[in-house]
Order: structure tokens, then C-alpha cells, then sequence
């Protein structure tokens, strides 16, 4: 038996379920639909002629409960044929399927039957009359939500292109303000439409206004790169609802892609969401496209226009496709150049707003260093500088890798005349350690601790002989805390103490006060970790017989053991200084010396 072919059949009412709470996220979506549709429209007719001043406009009439939102265009209309092609095959009336009057379809992203399918959302009939440019025919569509329509032509004299749409809004419509109050359908007719080259007229209280005569402008590449600065910060407080202070213009390799970069004006997580508003072909798509630009362009709030990418089925985003990548890399270098534009004043600002984003992008990108670096603010010994004034003051610049590493030899090197950054803070060592073959007549030069060691000058022959058996005894009780005691000559001679340890040597130390810290399953495993370890390096206690005190302790007639207390002393104190946690021990060292002190006295 031969097989028979079947038709599917399609459920309006399940279709509209499908549009309202799963295929968009907006739900007053219908609106932008209305509009781009009327757009289209325009858009046709211009085709043919292009002095024709295109219009839309919207009304919302009758009392409450019995409203009709009209929407009205002056664009090229539609034939009977056309009204049956568009609006009876849904499924036919995608883009590249059918056009307005043959014309081409590539600029066009309005899905008529889709569109108006849409506005079942609110309405249980629509009624659209459409007078064809073309024809100069009128047809009329009534279309209700249970599936039914007709189509009728209808008898009229003189009557102008064009196709008004009405929907006869249904009850119970409360997440729907602008079925009710003609300003909440302004905000949303704003939301979708201020871009539009049309413009889009309100009737409201027997007055019509223009809402989109200002913001439209924008949309132009040509005229937003001309006009005045107050304008377009204006513009990016009344579309963001932000006040910016600065911000420059930027467009991809085409130029199809284009917008305003608004430089955020406090500081913002780097991980936070990027949000940016996109408008495609001028209608509003989403104010939530985070993939459009680069990850790192967290520090700026951008407004675009595109003509290039393509929408997902429900217009709210875009595909990530091939052609959406090369456009965030394409806007992302012209962000870049962007930055060079602004004033320096606004660059300082913008850095100091933004610095740990900055830095983070600089550290990967080499380009982006050499364009930023001297304006970047790092912490040395006499606080935060801007990188550029340290480098005119200096042929050479040392830095440490972690902030432990300054803490230690920040003493000993101020004295020594030394210019050091701390590099400890995010990204700092990065980029300081590229910046020798990035400046030129300026050496960027890592130090350790342990280097530091060279600028202590050793005991005289004499010294030694007085003190070698002294510091022997000391050390071995030193020998508890992994650490060792040397005397030396060093400035500045008010310090009496350096405490000197390296990374290996650290990480011990926290190794050790987890163990003592965490519950006794951990602790465990913690310990046989610390077994299996190769043992630290001793940390080293330096103490100045240049200082008063120190002079004053090991010239003086007291046995190894007070002087022990004292040194004890020194050790934890020389910890305190330098934020380090005390082990158990050593809290029990100073507790135990500071009783012996108060019984020496």
C-alpha cells in the first residue's frame, strides 16, 4: 500500500505559549516586532523612493479593559498575494523567503508573519489594512488567536501606501503596563525604536510627539563621529542611566560594527558580567550582549550598532558564530586605540579607577604595556608613584616578587639609596620584569632578600674573636625556630634587627602552622607532607652592632642566658614587624621571655 502524505498540524494557542514564555525573554517583544515590521516596510518603499520621509504612528485608545493600540507606517504596503504569503504560512515568512515587492531581502531582518504572531501575546484579534504602493489596492487581515483569519479587499477612493495594525487588547494584562498608560508605551516604544531612522509619533492626549527626533541620530556613523561631546554624554546617560565624564568612539575593520565606548566611573569586579547595549539594523536588540567585545573590556559600558551579526530566533542575542568572534577581536583593538585618544588627564583617572584590570590586560599584552605603563601606580618606598615619573628619576629600578620580599628590605634599602617597587600586589612582578627591553635606558632588576645580605659588612677580625662563642651558644637554641643569628656592621644604624628568610623557607613556616591549626585527620596528612619535604633553609637574624642597643647588650657583663632573653625577644619582635603569624612555639618563646625580663628587672 502506498504511503500518504501528511500535513503537520499546528496549535496557535501552544505556538503562543511557546512565544510568550519560552522563546522570549522580553515580554512586551510584540512592540519591537509592530516596529520592525513597520520599518520594513519604509525601508522597501525607499527603495523606490528614496525622499520619502518615513513615519510610525502609535496610538492607545478606548477606556480601560477596552484599549486598541494602533500602529500605523507610510511604507510600501502589501498586495493581497503578499498578505497570503506573509501572513496564512507562517513558517514560509522567514527571511530570505519572501520580501517586500522583490526587494532585497538582505536588508530586511523583520520576519513579518512571525512578527505579527506575536502580537497574539496581548490581543485575541488583530486587524491589519495594508494599501499597496504597488497596486495602489487595500486588503484587509483579521486574524484571531483560536487559528482563524480572513482576507478581504477593500473599496477606497484615494488612500496612501502604507499598513495600519490593530490589536484589540485582551484583559487581565498586568505584566503589560503599556497596554494600559500611554507612557509606559512610550518607554517601551524608546526602548526598541530610538535608533530608528523613522521617525516614531505618539498621540497622547490629543498631541503627538516625537519620540525618537534626538536619539536616532546616534545610529548614524557619520554623524555620531561629528557631533559634540556634551551630546553624546548626554546621550549615554539617557540610554545607560549612567553619568560618564569620558569616553571615545569605536568601529570594527568594516566600519559595520560602531558605538560609543562610556569609560565606567568606579571601580568594577573583573569577573562581573559585561553588559553592553547592541542595537542591529538600529532596532534594539538586548542591553546584556557580553560577548560582542573582549573579556578585559570591563571597563567600559558600550553602546553599538551593528548591520553584520546574526540574531538568534527570538532576536534578543547573537549567534556565536565565526563573524560574532572577529568582531569582538575587531572592536576589541579599536577599544585599544580608543585609549590613546583620551586626554591624559582622563587616562590617569581612568587608570586609577580601573588600575587591576589594567594590569591584568597590560602583563598579556605587550602592545597594550607600551601604550599604558607609564601611567601605571605601583607602591615603592615612598608610597605610590606613577610608573613614568619613577623611570625619569632612574637608570636603574629594582623590585621584589611578593610584598614579604619588600617588607624584609625595605630598611636596608632605603638606606642603601636603592629605588625598589613591591611587586607583590596582582600582576606587578609581570610587568616589571617585561619592562627592561620595553624602555629604553631604564633597568628593571628583581632582588631577593638574600642579595640584600651583601650590603651587611662582616665583623672585624677582633669582633669576631669577642662574639663568635657567644653567637655559637645562641644558635643552638636558635636551631628550635630554623633560624640562625649572625652579628654585622649595616645602616641605617637605628635598625637594630634585619629578618631575612626565603620562599622555601616560608612556605615551612605555613606548612608548620597548619599543622598546628587544623583538625587532627589533617593535620595528619599534613604532617606527612611536611615529612616528606626536603628541609627549609635557615632564616637568618641579622643584628647591627652598628646600633646602640645591640652595641650597648654584647659589651655588656650579662651571661649567654640574658642575653639569650633579650635576642629571644629581638627574634619575635623582628616577626611582629615583618606580619608574621606566630607558630605555637614561638608565642610560648615570647610569653616565657617577656616573665624573664619582668623577673631581671
Amino acid at each position: 500500500m502506498k504511503n500518504q502524505p501528511h500535513r503537520f498540524q499546528v496549535n496557535l494557542a501552544g505556538m503562543i505559549d511557546i512565544l510568550s514564555n519560552h522563546l522570549y525573554d522580553e515580554k512586551d517583544v510584540y512592540i519591537r516586532e509592530l516596529l520592525q515590521n513597520a520599518t520594513d516596510a519604509i525601508r522597501a518603499r525607499k527603495k523606490i523612493e528614496p525622499a520619502l520621509n518615513g513615519q510610525i504612528h502609535v496610538s492607545l485608545t478606548g477606556p480601560t479593559g477596552k484599549k486598541t493600540l494602533i500602529l500605523e507606517d507610510n511604507g510600501i504596503g502589501l498586495t493581497e498575494e503578499e498578505v497570503h504569503d506573509f501572513l496564512a504560512t507562517i513558517a514560509n515568512s522567514s527571511k530570505g523567503e519572501k520580501s517586500f515587492d522583490g526587494q532585497d531581502t538582505n536588508d530586511f531582518i523583520g520576519r513579518f508573519g512571525i512578527g505579527l504572531l506575536s502580537c497574539f501575546i496581548v490581543s485575541d484579534e488583530i486587524v491589519m489594512i495594508s494599501t499597496s504602493q504597488k497596486t495602489g489596492a487595500t486588503t484587509e487581515w483579521r486574524g484571531k488567536a483560536d487559528g482563524t483569519y480572513s482576507v478581504r479587499k477593500i473599496e477606497t477612493e484615494t488612500r496612501p501606501s502604507g499598513t495600519q495594525v490593530y490589536l484589540r487588547l485582551r484583559n487581565g494584562l498586568e505584566e503589560h503596563p503599556e497596554c494600559e498608560n500611554v507612557e509606559d508605551l512610550i518607554n517601551t516604544l524608546k526602548k526598541y525604536g530610538s535608533s530608528l531612522e523613522n521617525n516614531i509619533i505618539v498621540e497622547m492626549n490629543g498631541l503627538e510627539e516625537n519620540i525618537n527626533s534626538w536619539t536616532k541620530q546616534f545610529s548614524d556613523k557619520d554623524t555620531l563621529f561629528s557631533l559634540p561631546k556634551e551630546e553624546i554624554i548626554k546621550y549615554g546617560e539617557y540610554i545607560l542611566g549612567t553619568q560618564f565624564q569620558d569616553y571615545f568612539l569605536i568601529a570594527n575593520e568594516s566600519g559595520r560594527t560602531f558605538g560609543i565606548a562610556y569609560m565606567i566611573p568606579h571601580a568594577v569586579q573583573m569577573s562581573a558580567i559585561r553588559k553592553h547595549t547592541v542595537f542591529l539594523n538600529n532596532m534594539y536588540v538586548t542591553s546584556e550582549a557580553n560577548n560582542i567585545l573582549p573579556d578585559w573590556s570591563f571597563f567600559a559600558k558600550c553602546v553599538l550598532w551593528t548591520d553584520e551579526l546574526q540574531p538568534v530566533a527570538s532576536r534578543e542575542a547573537f549567534y556565536k558564530n565565526e563573524r560574532l568572534t572577529t568582531v569582538a577581536k575587531e572592536l576589541g583593538e579599536a577599544l585599544k586605540k580608543g585609549i590613546e585618544t583620551l586626554s591624559e588627564e582622563a587616562l590617569t583617572k581612568l587608570l586609577a579607577t580601573h588600575y587591576l584590570g589594567f594590569k591584568a590586560l597590560a602583563s598579556e599584552d605587550m602592545p597594550f604595556l607600551k601604550l599604558i605603563y607609564s601611567y601605571l601606580p605601583f607602591r615603592t618606598l615612598n608610597g605610590e608613584e606613577k610608573l613614568g615619573d619613577i623611570i625619569k628619576e632612574n637608570e636603574v629600578i629594582y623590585y621584589t616578587f611578593s610584598g614579604d620580599d619588600f617588607r624584609q628590605i625595605t630598611d636596608i634599602a632605603r638606606s642603601s639609596g636603592m629605588t625598589l617597587i613591591n611587586g607583590g600586589y596582582s600582576y606587578d612582578a609581570p610587568i616589571l620584569g617585561q619592562l627592561t627591553s620595553l624602555v629604553e635606558g631604564t633597568k628593571f632588576i628583581l632582588i631577593q632578600p638574600e642579595e640584600m645580605t651583601d650590603k651587611l659588612l662582616p665583623m672585624t677580625a677582633e669582633e669576631e674573636k669577642s662574639y663568635d662563642s657567644i653567637l655559637a651558644e645562641m644558635n643552638i637554641m636558635m636551631a628550635e625556630f630554623n633560624a640562625d643569628l649572625m652579628i654585622k656592621h649595616f645602616e641605617p644604624t637605628d635598625l637594630p634587627i634585619i629578618f631575612i628568610h626565603s620562599v622555601a623557607t616560608q612556605a615551612s613556616r605555613d606548612l608548620e602552622r597548619a599543622v598546628e591549626e587544623t583538625s587532627s585527620v589533617f593535620s595528619d596528612i599534613l604532617e606527612s607532607i611536611q615529612k616528606e619535604q626536603e628541609p627549609a633553609p635557615l632564616a637568618h637574624l641579622y643584628l647591627n652592632l652598628d646600633n646602640k642597643l645591640i652595641k650597648k647588650l654584647f659589651t655588656s657583663d650579662k651571661s649567654i642566658d640574658e642575653l639569650s632573653v633579650i635576642v629571644n625577644v629581638l627574634y619575635i619582635q623582628a616577626l611582629l614587624l615583618g606580619h608574621y603569624p606566630l607558630k605555637r612555639k614561638e608565642m610560648q618563646l615570647m610569653n616565657q621571655n617577656m616573665l624573664r625580663i619582668l623577673e631581671m628587672l
